[in-house]
């Protein structure tokens, strides 16, 4: 074309890690992706299974046995993309109640280990306050100490 075109930029950054989910019956990729929101130091993390098919899902159960090692390895993940993006804050919540009800006993079970390295908050609503294990929240969010 010879039309000189106008500037433009990419607002939306994603940062993208991937690994495997490995049991005796199966491998499943999964994707953990940190979107960027309007606010320019708050991050959105979504993990994901991949499908063979390059298709993506938040909600398909991987049953795969290995909950613990896949939320260590989301923690590294969060650790090493914030160590990479300092003084960002990353939120995040599950995609349904069950997952939202095993992110708080995740986080409650481990909170001593987690509070070395982050600091870990409870959203609801506008209100954003430490991390709670008696309360139920709508988003959690954790931001390197």
């Amino acid at each position: 074309m010879e039309e000189k075109p106008y500037s433009f930029i990419l607002e939306r950054i994603d940062f993208r890690y991937e690994f495997l989910s490995v049991s005796s019956e199966k491998q499943v990729k999964k994707r953990v992706v940190f979107s960027a929101t309007d606010s320019p130091l708050i991050f959105n993390l979504a993990l994901l299974d991949v499908f063979e098919d390059g298709e993506t899902s938040d909600i398909s159960e991987t049953k795969n046995k290995d909950f613990k090692t896949v939320i260590a390895t989301v923690m590294k993940i969060i650790e090493d993309f914030l160590n990479k993006n300092q003084n960002s804050i990353v939120v995040f919540r599950g995609s349904d109640e069950r997952r939202q009800r095993m992110y708080r006993i995740a986080i409650s079970r481990e909170i001593e280990q987690i509070s070395q390295k982050f600091y870990i908050f409870g959203v609801i609503g506008e209100e954003l306050e430490h991390y709670s294990h008696d309360k139920n929240y709508e988003y959690y969010a954790i931001k390197l100490k």
